[in-house]
């Protein structure tokens, strides 16, 4: 179908006498009419009456409607839905709600549409909303981003408005289908900012919560030591398992060798007295210098922590003092 140029009345054309054929036959040209897309009729004035024929592809031109018409006008018979949109002043000035008004219209009388001119449904509309002076007047003292608080408002006002004081259209049935109260564009723009840097802001308070619990991960993991720090760069492929070997078995023996010298800095006969197994951490220094544990035999003569030395009898052993380290 066709594009309209116009609701309900699509198109009007001037006609001219038709001429006689044979002296006494007289038929128009049909190809003087316009065209008729689906869902329109022809309608012709005749010296102040009006004529509607429903089914112009049949039309001979010898109708005496036809052939006596000043005029033909092309409107439109089914239901379409027309927007109206007004303007109303807001308190801020040089901005303004937009009213966006949505209506059915149904051609009922295409003869009565003609007659009264009913060239254009949305101008008309759009006029009977503005003679609301209520309407116009209920914007003034709220801000254009009170737009959402306001549409209510309007809604109820322009349905009550159109219930008491119906638009005329003649031959058209007119039904309001909603309202809508719209911000100005740049308004309407500058809020969708505001919610896009709201939803960055989340994103990265979200990111960081996220990167804080896998730092304190991962500081956990490196207060666990050499071994455990070695292992997270395995598993995270930073590293290859014979380095990490190598890294472990560097640690181990740095460790070792600073206990050594610890205890090579220990004055002769104090681990006797301390509460530690002496034979275990001589089995751990060997190990970590020659990667096996040593075999030392047991004696049945090694006293035990605690035990007294021969010829002490039943004294019992004393805490070394710092004047023992002095002799």
């Amino acid at each position: 179908m066709s594009t309209l140029r116009g609701y309900p009345i699509v198109e009007e054309r001037s006609l001219q006498p038709p001429q006689r054929r044979l002296g006494f036959l007289v038929r128009r040209d049909l190809a003087e009419l316009p065209e008729t897309p689906v869902g329109t009729v022809l309608v012709f004035a005749v010296n102040g009456a009006y004529k509607a024929y429903t089914e112009g592809a049949h039309l001979r031109g010898s109708e005496e409607a036809v052939v006596r018409a000043k005029s033909v006008s092309v409107v439109y018979l089914r239901s379409r839905q027309v927007m109206a949109g007004i303007e109303i002043p807001s308190q801020d000035m040089g901005y303004g709600f937009q009213v966006q008004a949505t209506f059915t219209c149904r051609v009922s009388d295409p003869e009565a549409v003609v007659a009264s001119g009913v060239e254009d449904a949305a101008t008309i509309l759009r006029d009977h909303l503005r003679d609301d002076a209520g309407l116009m007047r209920l914007g003034v003292t709220r801000p254009v981003e009170e737009v959402h608080l306001l549409s209510v408002e309007v809604a109820s006002r322009v349905r009550a408005y159109l219930e008491f004081c119906p638009p005329r259209l003649d031959g058209v049935d007119v039904t309001l289908v909603n309202v809508a109260l719209l911000p100005p564009n740049d308004i309407l723009a500058h809020g969708q900012n505001i919610k896009q840097l709201k939803w960055t802001g989340e994103i990265k308070e979200m990111q960081w919560a996220i990167e804080n619990r896998d730092v304190a991960r991962i500081e956990e993991i490196f207060k666990r030591g050499a071994e455990a720090t070695t292992a997270f760069g395995v598993s995270r492929e930073q590293l290859m398992m014979t380095d990490a070997v190598g890294i472990t078995r560097e640690a181990q023996e740095n460790r070792m060798r600073s206990l050594s010298d610890l205890f090579n800095r220990l004055p002769e006969g104090t681990l006797d007295f301390l509460p530690i197994d002496t034979q275990g951490l001589i089995n751990r220094v060997m190990t970590s210098i020659i990667g096996e544990s040593p075999f030392v035999e047991a004696s049945g003569d090694r006293l035990e922590l605690g035990e007294g030395r021969p010829g002490d009898g039943d004294e019992k052993p004393r805490r070394i003092g710092l004047e023992d380290l002095d002799d």
